[in-house]
């Protein structure tokens, strides 16, 4: 059989295993206690890289997120001038970044952590059989998978890697709790505080890259990872490749260190402009992640004596100090349940397996500071209030992800 980058068509139901197939947290298929059965009710909207449908299975009302097949540029791929068409090199960054994954793993790492609480819920993957797929489309005839919501079809992305017979992958969903959305202008400043604590509490589980903004809140909860990094994860993670230079890991600890800053600005640039929207109706919310608004400051600078001062810049929580090689009780290493775990109704299903196994977070953390040396142009960067979005490209060899320096 190829080795294929998507899933392929199960051929039963032992060839539906947690995804991804990588390192790190894994989401369990949907429960649906005998042959798939799902009525498409509602289209809720669409986003860069999914739809979002209102379904009912067995009764209950959920929203399945349905993911496009987009372009190699919507996603933390590998470097532009490398071989699109190389099965092996995107199926290794597709495992940790494409935004199914992403999903897969940031959902997967709150169930083991017995976190769910952090976002809306989850209750696993799909892969649309045949007969579902064509009710979709007769349901919604204009549904498009391929590409992005700006440039839809200008590919047919999901060809690219066909599977075992030949045929192009299925479609891949998530099913979520079904919430009503808040207009943005109805928030207040609760459910901005919960998430501004929200942002901490997922980088403390290893969560980062959370693509912070007011349409992230549903119900008060976030409900998007298609752009999360997880640890362990080829950015963040150097014990993935024993390959790697000091070089190297040197430049994965800087982007590590702006991508978990990130998330902390971004927050700041999403109050600084919904206050601009609606403060004069609303009132302000005076609420940051960095004092005033403005980035993040110098932690000290600081002189040692006959040594020139060094520049040193703070961000809240380092991500890296998740300990992801603890398995979590009643989870084996491939994410299956083991023996003798209880499963019921699609909505207590990680629940009850994870009721006891709740990661305890400190409630004092330790702000992650990074030592810019005398490199005052990079601490200048470092401190700047815009989101600086990912720098790094990445190679793929003999098995292994390394970073371009």
């Amino acid at each position: 059989m190829p080795h294929t980058m998507y899933p392929d068509w199960p051929l039963s139901s032992a060839d539906l295993v947690p995804l991804p197939r990588c390192d790190g947290p894994k989401l369990k298929p949907f429960d649906f206690q005998g042959p798939q059965a799902i009525d498409f009710l509602e289209y809720v909207g669409e986003g860069l890289h999914a739809h979002v449908v209102k379904v009912r299975i067995h009764g209950q009302i959920y929203a399945l997120k349905l993911f496009r097949f987009v372009y190699d540029s919507d996603w933390l791929g590998p470097a532009s001038d490398t071989d699109p068409d190389d099965r092996a090199l995107m199926s290794a960054f597709y495992n940790y970044a494409e935004p199914f994954s992403c999903e897969c793993r940031a959902f997967g790492r709150l169930q083991e952590a017995g976190r769910e609480e952090l976002a809306v819920g989850c209750f696993g993957y799909v892969l649309l059989d045949e007969d579902h797929e064509r009710a979709l489309h007769s349901r919604f005839a204009d549904i498009e998978f391929n590409g992005n919501i700006e440039l839809p079809k200008a590919a047919d992305m999901r060809s690219r890697f066909l599977g075992r017979d030949g045929r192009a992958p299925p479609i891949r969903g998530i099913v979520k709790e079904f919430r009503q959305p808040v207009e943005e202008d109805e928030l207040r400043e609760a459910e901005f505080r919960q998430m501004l604590g929200d942002i901490g509490r997922l980088q403390q589980l290893g969560i980062l890259r959370i693509d912070v903004a007011a349409r992230q809140l549903v119900g008060s909860q976030i409900s998007d990872f298609s752009t999360a990094i997880t640890i362990p994860h080829f950015v963040t993670t150097p014990e993935l490749n024993p390959r790697l230079t000091p070089e190297m890991r040197a430049a994965m600890e800087l982007e590590t260190f702006r991508l978990a800053k990130d998330d902390y600005l971004a927050f700041d640039e999403m109050m600084f402009d919904w206050n601009l929207d609606y403060a004069d109706e609303k009132g302000t919310i005076a609420l940051r992640a960095f004092e005033g608004g403005n980035g993040s400051p110098p932690f000290r600078t600081y002189e040692l004596r006959n040594k020139p001062p060094e520049e040193c810049i703070f961000t809240h929580i380092d991500p890296r100090r998740y300990n992801w090689k603890k398995q979590a009780k009643g989870i084996t290493k491939d994410g299956r349940q083991t023996k003798g775990g209880r499963q019921t109704k699609a909505q207590q299903q990680t629940k009850d397996i994870n009721k006891c196994l709740r990661r305890r977070l400190p409630a004092k953390t330790l702000i992650w500071v990074y030592n810019c040396g005398q490199n005052r142009e990079l601490a200048a960067r470092l401190r700047s209030s815009q989101p600086s979005f990912p720098k790094l490209d990445w190679d793929y060899r003999d098995g292994l992800i390394f970073p371009q320096v």
